[in-house]
């Protein structure tokens, strides 16, 4: 799952302990957004957020890869 980025992207790494800032683009306007990732909430999350751009909502799938801290967010439109 974690090999899927490109050479010149890199993985964001969370961090124990902290609230690490998490980009994501807006599946429907593609506006960028950002949204607080918590480890505490463990390493596979699901959430709704809305763009604050165009105020709809997405789903966000966020992964963690527990060895590397890596990370993964994909969303849709809810």
């Amino acid at each position: 799952m974690f090999d899927e980025y490109d050479e010149e992207e890199s993985p964001l790494i969370a961090r124990h302990g902290e609230v690490t800032p998490l980009p994501w683009s807006c599946a429907f306007c593609g506006e960028a957004n950002e949204t607080l990732l918590d480890l505490s909430g463990g390493y596979e999350q699901e959430y709704v957020e809305d763009c604050a751009v165009c105020c709809r909502p997405n789903v966000l799938y966020i992964n963690v890869d527990p060895s590397t801290l890596a990370t993964r967010v994909d969303n849709v439109v809810e």
